[in-house]
């Protein structure tokens, strides 16, 4: 190692190093023509996964919500995969059927009923009524 190195010299090992130069008055800059946010921006699955499927079969045959994983798969995965959260499950059901923003197009009746008895089937299975226990 030389004693006479200049102060702005990087070791060459130093991966944290970048060179930084003006560009010249004739270099234009290049421009991708690709938009790179869309790309690094997460995107929602839009396909049923198998572990919602083996959750709807696994529901009893009138509660299955069929239409809801062929023409939303994206809600009925999420709502498979958070089936077990108590209180994650239940804030999700109220946000899906109650309109807080304004001017949403909600869904279509068939769907509607299927969220609504999934939501009546959750309450009863983890906040059962007194009257139950009573009669149990």
């Amino acid at each position: 190692m030389s004693i006479y190195r200049t102060i702005k010299r990087v070791p060459p090992d130093d991966v944290n190093y970048f060179e930084r130069r003006r560009p010249a008055a004739n270099d234009s800059i290049r421009r991708e023509d690709s938009d790179w946010l869309s790309r690094r921006k997460a995107r929602p699955y839009e396909l049923l996964l198998a572990t919602t499927a083996a959750w709807c079969a696994l529901l009893p045959p009138v509660l299955q919500p069929n239409t809801l994983c062929a023409r939303f798969p994206r809600i009925a995965n999420t709502l498979a995969a958070g089936w077990g959260d108590r209180d994650g499950t239940m804030r999700y059901l109220d946000d899906l059927l109650t309109d807080r923003r304004g001017g949403r197009k909600g869904f279509p009746a068939d769907v509607l009923e299927e969220l609504h008895s999934l939501k009546a089937f959750f309450e009863s299975v983890h906040w059962p009524r007194p009257e139950a226990w009573r009669k149990a």
